[in-house]
């Protein structure tokens, strides 16, 4: 069982979450035309620097795994990923990106920044927060299909149970907290 949850823990990875969440909502947009320019900023930002950094991290000896098991070791590369975050806002804001794009690229930013806080005292699951503000996303974006998105949180959220990476209370907060900020920021700033 443990690849199955190693398996999906992988699939569900935040970066690959984010990747294919601006997908969905950049080429699915009925009301503005597919721009590559949006994906590939949303992307650059929330994917590439990061992984990038990570795999950077990773072969100076900053961090022992990619998955950053230790939670000091989160701190700073939350930080850095802030900063991709803010400065993929500040892009999309300036080439004129849809609201939503718009809107989940600055609950990455500042999702990320109250993560990157609690993380300095707790390790709450980034792989709930990476799951669970996408999941709003693509809801207020048409997708609504709760028992599947019910099922991917579950699954994702016993995989880290499981391998040992959370505790079931961190699994909730993290799922909880990106659900909870997500909506607000989403619904009274940018829809």
């Amino acid at each position: 069982m443990y690849r199955v949850y190693f398996t999906i823990s992988a699939l569900f990875n935040p970066l690959l979450v984010a990747l294919a969440t601006f997908a969905i909502i950049i080429y699915t947009d009925l009301i503005h035309p597919s721009d590559h320019i949006n994906f590939v900023i949303a992307t650059t930002f929330t994917t590439f620097l990061p992984l990038v950094t990570i795999l950077y991290y990773k072969k100076v000896g900053k961090i022992i795994s990619v998955d950053t098991p230790i939670r000091e070791e989160r701190i700073e590369l939350l930080a850095i990923a802030c900063i991709y975050n803010s400065l993929g806002f500040t892009s999309l804001c300036i080439v004129g990106a849809p609201p939503i794009v718009q809107g989940l690229m600055f609950c990455y930013a500042l999702n990320t920044a109250i993560v990157w806080k609690i993380t300095k005292y707790w390790k709450i699951s980034i792989h709930m927060v990476g799951i669970g503000g996408p999941a709003v996303a693509l809801w207020m974006h048409g997708y609504r299909f709760p028992i599947l998105m019910v099922i991917i949180i579950f699954i994702v959220a016993i995989s880290r149970v499981r391998l040992r990476a959370h505790t079931a209370a961190q699994v909730i907060a993290g799922t909880a907290l990106a659900i909870i900020l997500a909506y607000l920021e989403l619904s009274y700033l940018f829809l």
